[in-house]
């Protein structure tokens, strides 16, 4: 049924609307050429579907013109771009990630496109080499051994071999790239090592206006969501879990 409603509308050009949901503002799916995009409270971007999921990092707020982003876990670059798009010449996005295969890809986005710069490390708890294991499903890998998707699934892929990347903290991180400016919109996804990344963020989380953790996976078969939100407590005054396992906090 969605298959033949796309289809239609490319056909006739009208734009298609998200289902109704509590958890997120009014938004438009449109198509775009062979594209398609979404436009949700007041700004418009690039999408790789029309159903809700698509709209994980930006169900609370969306980044504005000028802004600073840290995308922490860039996997394949999809909200990579998204971001800086949404920010414009006049932002910055700044993405981490480790996987050599992914960051030349960022790397390529990077050239096309004037305001992402791509740093090429894992973020921990502290300065250190860390064995990181490729997943099974495109763009994913982790450093935590016991880590499980969120259906009890193993991540890894025992079949890949390990890389040896390097890790900062992400205070660290924030003062060489951004100078310990303000960041506005912190996005991320790094497959269960949420808890040693934002160990190593304190300082920079005190000076974060908002942030989206994807934190749907299970550490000793318990979903991180829970610490996450409670970590994120001590930076912000309005902290939420919504049903995707996704932690909202803002000031």
């Amino acid at each position: 049924m969605l298959r033949r409603l796309k289809k239609l509308a490319r056909i006739l050009g009208f734009p298609v609307y998200s289902l109704l949901n509590p958890r997120i503002g009014f938004t438009v799916f449109y198509p775009a050429g062979d594209t398609w995009r979404a436009y949700t409270r007041g700004r418009s971007f690039p999408v790789r579907d029309t159903r809700l999921w698509v709209l994980e990092y930006f169900r609370r707020f969306v980044p504005q013109p000028g802004e600073l982003i840290f995308d922490i876990g860039g996997e394949l670059g999809f909200e990579t771009e998204q971001f800086s798009e949404l920010v414009g010449p006049q932002g910055r996005v700044f993405t981490f990630e480790c996987l050599p295969d992914h960051v030349r890809r960022l790397r390529e986005m990077a050239e096309r496109r004037g305001n992402i710069t791509v740093i090429e490390r894992a973020c921990w708890n502290c300065p250190d080499t860390l064995e990181f294991s490729v997943g099974r499903t495109p763009g994913s890998g982790t450093a935590v051994a016991d880590v499980r998707g969120q259906a009890g699934q193993e991540l890894a892929d025992p079949g890949r071999e390990k890389v040896k990347v390097q890790a900062e903290t992400l205070d660290s991180l924030w003062h060489q790239h951004a100078a310990g400016r303000p960041v506005d919109f912190l996005k991320m996804d790094i497959e269960g090592a949420e808890y040693e990344a934002l160990e190593g963020a304190a300082e920079m989380l005190r000076h974060t206006r908002r942030a989206v953790i994807a934190a749907y996976h299970l550490r000793n078969g318990v979903r991180t969501a829970d610490r996450v939100a409670d970590m994120l407590r001590a930076a912000f005054p309005l902290v939420e879990i919504h049903e995707n396992n996704h932690v909202y906090a803002s000031r």
